[in-house]
C-alpha cells in the first residue's frame, strides 16, 4: 500500500502475510476475538497460519452434521490442509441425514459452487460415479469451466465413455502418448502431425 503522510512524504507499507495470522493470535492478547480476525483475514486473502483455525472449525461443523458448513470451510482453506483422502473418506462414511443429499456429495458440490477447482484426486472421485451414469453433460460442463484438475487417470476413466473428453484430459495434463492414440481412435490422424 503506497500513501502520502501528513507531512507529503510518499510511504509505502506491506504486510508480512507469512506472518500476520500468527502473530494476531499470539500478541494481540488484549482483543478478546483475535482468533476470529485471524482466522477471517486467512478465510478471505488466503494468509498461511491459521491451518489449525481450519481444522478445528471444519472437525465443529462436521461433528454437528453441518456437512455444507464443513464442506464450506474445506473450500476457503487455502493450504489445502482439508482437501485429502482422508476428508473425502470422512464425507463418504458420514451418516446420510434424512431427505439431504449424501454428505460426499455435499462436499464435492460445495467446493463446485464455491468456484474451487478440484484436485486430482476430488477430481477422479467425483467423475467415477458420473462415468458410470454415463452423464456426459456433467463431465462437459466441468471441463467447459476448468472445474476438474486433469491428469491421465481421469482421462482414462473418462475415455469409455466419451473419446472427445478424455483427449482434451489427455492434452491439458501433456499424456502425449494418449493424446496420439485419442487422435488415432477418433479418425483425426491429420491432427498428429500438427501436435507433434
Amino acid at each position: 500500500c503506497i500513501f502520502v503522510n501528513r507531512k507529503g512524504a510518499v510511504m509505502s507499507v506491506k504486510v508480512n502475510e507469512p506472518s500476520i495470522v500468527n502473530y494476531i493470535n499470539n500478541n494481540l492478547v488484549q482483543l478478546p476475538n483475535r482468533q476470529e480476525i485471524a482466522f477471517n483475514l486467512a478465510k478471505r486473502f488466503g494468509f498461511p497460519g491459521a491451518d489449525e483455525l481450519f481444522q478445528r472449525q471444519f472437525s465443529q461443523y462436521f461433528a454437528t452434521g453441518d456437512y455444507r458448513q464443513a464442506a464450506v470451510v474445506a473450500a476457503q482453506c487455502k493450504s489445502g490442509v482439508l482437501r485429502t483422502p482422508q476428508t473425502i473418506e470422512q464425507f463418504r462414511q458420514a451418516p446420510q441425514q434424512p431427505g439431504q443429499q449424501a454428505p460426499i456429495l455435499t462436499y464435492f458440490s460445495t467446493l463446485l459452487e464455491n468456484g474451487t477447482k478440484l484436485n486430482v484426486l476430488e477430481s477422479i472421485e467425483l467423475v467415477k460415479p458420473v462415468v458410470q451414469q454415463q452423464r456426459r453433460e456433467l463431465v462437459e460442463k466441468w471441463l467447459k469451466e476448468d472445474k476438474l484438475e486433469c491428469s491421465e487417470e481421469l482421462g482414462d476413466i473418462v475415455k469409455p465413455m466419451e473419446a472427445r473428453y478424455a483427449l482434451s484430459i489427455y492434452l491439458r495434463s501433456n499424456c502425449h502418448q494418449k493424446v496420439i492414440a485419442c487422435f488415432v481412435e477418433t479418425g483425426q490422424v491429420d491432427q498428429i502431425v500438427a501436435y507433434v
